[in-house]
């Protein structure tokens, strides 16, 4: 079908004025739906404490092995190292457990055991040899 310049400018408008009705049509679409969106749902920075508290749950399972050292309580969550533990010698267990969990120094610890502190340091050192060995 043969179209002169006329017609096929009438064709062009035509097909141009659908195109911006169909364009129209689905920005108002668009609109609707971020409007309908809006409302239902909420920010996580426009959340309250205790609607973020409704949103998440923690398991805590309390497996953790207890050890006393200067009579506090030590609890270790790491089952492996909690076994490794077990199996150093007592006052080497003592010495790493005030070492990495009291946070006490080498010096202090010296002090409340009435040793050397080079002592310490090498028991310090040889407890870390072994729960490496005991751990791998």
């Amino acid at each position: 079908m043969k179209l002169n310049r006329r017609e096929k400018e009438i064709v062009r408008r035509k097909f141009c004025a659908y195109c911006i009705k169909v364009l129209r049509g689905e920005v108002l679409n668009y609109l609707d739906e971020l409007k309908n969106q809006l409302e239902r749902e909420i920010s996580f920075s426009d959340l309250l404490q205790k609607d973020w508290n409704l949103l998440c749950s923690y398991d805590d399972y309390e497996i953790a092995e207890e050890f006393t050292v200067m009579g506090q309580k030590v609890f270790v969550h790491d089952e492996w190292l909690s076994e490794a533990l077990k199996k150093l010698p007592a006052k080497k267990r003592e010495i790493i457990l005030m070492l990495f969990f009291l946070d006490m120094t080498e010096k202090e610890i010296a002090a409340y055991l009435k040793l050397v502190q080079s002592t310490v340091h090498y028991h310090k050192d040889d407890s870390l040899k072994r729960l490496k060995k005991y751990m791998e």
